[in-house]
């Protein structure tokens, strides 16, 4: 797909490892002033932080995070910004297979599928699974986790949590629009498959 500018929009991805496969999951960003590259940098290293607070603590020591980057979407050329973010989970328990997740769903005001996102979790400890269900305290936990970025500079100053809408009625938009998160949730107790993410593909 072409470049869709977001304006003053800064996507934010948390690259990590499992099994040599690489695991992504974007999350959004809108900038209450102008986007800088000290800003970017700022906001990529605050979101590196919640992952080695926050998520990781959640998830297998078999998936490490890897690095946090933070791209202004208001134009193609837009500037970044970028965090190590190294370190393992802190469950000490197998993972579960690469293709297996949480999927976290992000919630706005806004009813209707351009009103919500979603990250699809990697790295679930196999403790935290029975069969295909998630453990209740896991769920929470995790939902707990996501929570924390949301509002507007709460998390970051001069930064609140967004959904993008890309397309209306199935027709592209001119530019893409960011709608504010306001809750985060977790939709069933079911893991969810994310099958580029299984050996030989990783994403």
């Amino acid at each position: 797909m072409a470049f869709q500018a977001v304006p003053n929009v800064a996507q934010v991805t948390i690259a990590g490892v499992q099994d040599a496969q690489l695991t992504i999951n974007d999350i959004y960003f809108e900038a209450s002033g102008a986007i800088t590259g000290p800003s970017l940098t700022n906001l990529a290293t605050n979101v590196a932080s919640w992952v080695g607070v926050s998520l990781a603590p959640l998830l297998s020591e078999d998936w490490s995070s890897v690095a946090v980057r933070a791209i202004d979407l208001s134009s193609a050329t837009g500037l970044v910004g970028e965090a190590p973010a190294g370190g393992p989970g802190g469950v000490a328990s197998e993972a579960a297979p690469n293709n297996v997740a949480a999927c976290v769903s992000f919630r706005t005001a806004q009813r209707g599928r351009s009103g919500r996102g979603r990250n699809y979790v990697p790295g679930i400890p196999n403790v935290a699974v029975t069969l295909n269900t998630l453990a209740p305290t896991f769920i929470s936990d995790l939902v707990d986790a996501y929570f924390i970025l949301v509002g507007a500079g709460s998390f970051t100053p001069g930064w609140e949590m967004v959904v993008v809408s890309r397309q209306t009625a199935g027709a592209l938009r001119p530019t893409g629009i960011a709608i504010p998160v306001t809750d985060i949730r977790m939709v069933t107790p079911y893991v969810r498959s994310m099958r580029s993410r299984e050996v030989g593909h990783g994403a």
